[in-house]
């Protein structure tokens, strides 16, 4: 009883001195601009330009500046930056974009300026090349191996792209989605569960945590096996295997569709900003604790001089897509 008595007192200090914490919210007049972009091996480089919204301000407009000065530059050689002001192919309303992919190897760097805004500048370095690798399927999930690089710090991200194709009537629906791994865990994981990955949504241009719901690509730090063969493994579940059903983009009026799916893995290698920035993404969705006072909300990780975001690159390997039981 004594021993239980101690540990509580112990417990409600720790409370009472978490929620005597002073937090400064600055000036209620100051903003900022914020840039996302990633770029990388997808044919469009997007770039998502925000001005914040001050503590007691008031949101007006679009969320996208429409006038701002942006520059573009890989190893030094600008190269011209357009605004979608109608979608244009995959690019939203509103963003900038950059037609063509980056290699791998070279150096971005991003500069932005808005009138009566401080200007802002980011650069990254787009990964080397993935290395080939080769996988195992099984009912539950999949495995990859591959040679892990001993001379860089690496962060290997693993996803399974499913496309399923529905036919009724004369007509035909296609939708290409990165299929759900299995949680081994719930909760904080600075507490109360230990990984060794993360899960995040990634579309080759916007970045979601784990609890958008818009999810399927599972990340690795090299740590563990630098500069040796690496094995990621996924549980993915045998719902997802040929199973009956589709569980993306759900249309009524393809109800009782003939249904195929093909599949094909994605193996990517990402910066490091882009991993600190998603892991700082993660702990903020999974800090449940925060909201008792326990453990402060970590800010989100950003390499954006003079204001907030992230510029980050990555690269990809992908195989061919492939059909199962059959």
């Amino acid at each position: 009883m004594k021993k239980l008595l101690i540990i509580s007192s112990f417990l409600l200090a720790f409370v009472l001195s978490a929620c005597q914490k002073d937090f400064p919210l600055g000036s209620p007049t100051s903003d900022e601009l914020c840039l996302i972009c990633f770029p990388g091996q997808r044919d469009t480089t997007i770039i998502q330009l925000y001005a914040t919204v001050p503590i007691g301000g008031k949101y007006e407009g679009s969320k996208y500046l429409k006038a701002a000065d942006i520059s573009f530059s890989v190893d030094g050689a600008s190269l011209p930056v357009q605004q979608a002001s109608e979608p244009v192919g995959s690019v939203p309303k509103g963003c900038w974009f950059v037609p063509g992919t980056v290699a791998e190897g070279h150096q971005v760097e991003i500069r932005a300026a808005v009138q009566d805004k401080p200007s802002i500048v980011a650069t990254t370095i787009i990964p080397d090349q993935v290395p080939t690798f080769e996988y195992k399927l099984h009912s539950y999930g999949i495995e990859v191996f591959f040679e892990d690089d001993s001379s860089s710090e690496d962060f290997y991200g693993l996803a399974l792209a499913c496309e399923q194709t529905l036919e009724k009537d004369g007509k035909k629906k296609i939708t290409i989605h990165n299929v759900e791994p299995i949680s081994e865990g719930n909760g904080t994981k600075e507490i109360s569960v230990v990984q060794e990955y993360y899960d995040t949504g990634f579309s080759g241009w916007s970045l979601w945590p784990k609890k958008a719901a818009l999810y399927g690509v599972r990340i690795w730090p090299d740590k563990k096996f630098n500069g040796t063969k690496a094995r990621l493994a996924m549980q993915i579940g045998s719902a997802h295997f040929g199973g009956s059903g589709y569980d993306a983009d759900y249309d009524a009026e393809m109800e009782g569709a003939s249904e195929t799916r093909r599949y094909k893995l994605l193996l990517y290698r990402f910066s490091k900003e882009f991993f600190k920035y998603m892991a700082s993404l993660d702990y903020q969705a999974y800090n449940d604790y925060a909201s008792y006072g326990i453990v402060p909300v970590i800010p989100s990780y950003t390499n954006v001089a003079g204001g907030c975001g992230i510029l980050a690159g990555w690269s990809v390997r992908e195989t061919g897509w492939f059909v199962l039981n059959e």
